[in-house]
């Protein structure tokens, strides 16, 4: 009886020292900690990812009444260009930072 329950005791504390290993690599919060239980809180608004900003450039274009947007890039001035259908022609369009759509 006593050897069954050093046994289980020793198997039990086994477990537990290697799930406390385990615990101890892991982030406590979305960011890796620099300092243990330290939790990232983070301070401004996370950036847009190309795709969401690529979208809200085609929903502009569209807006403004063109259709089939292909070939949207951005600029580095924060500008967007592409081309864009409106009616049954093709036109080079740019995008500025505020929203207004100019055919090139």
């Amino acid at each position: 009886m006593n050897r069954t329950l050093l046994a289980v005791s020793l198997v039990g504390a086994a477990v537990l020292a290697t799930n406390a290993v385990q615990a101890q690599g892991m982030p406590t919060g979305s960011e890796p900690a620099t300092e243990p239980n330290k939790i990232f809180t983070p301070t401004t608004a996370p950036n847009w990812t190309p795709t969401a900003e690529g979208a809200i450039a085609r929903q502009q274009i569209h807006d403004a009444g063109y259709n089939g947007v292909t070939m949207l890039m951005r600029n580095n001035d924060g500008s967007w260009q592409g081309q864009a259908l409106k009616g049954d022609t093709y036109y080079m369009i740019t995008l500025d930072p505020a929203g207004h759509v100019t055919q090139r």
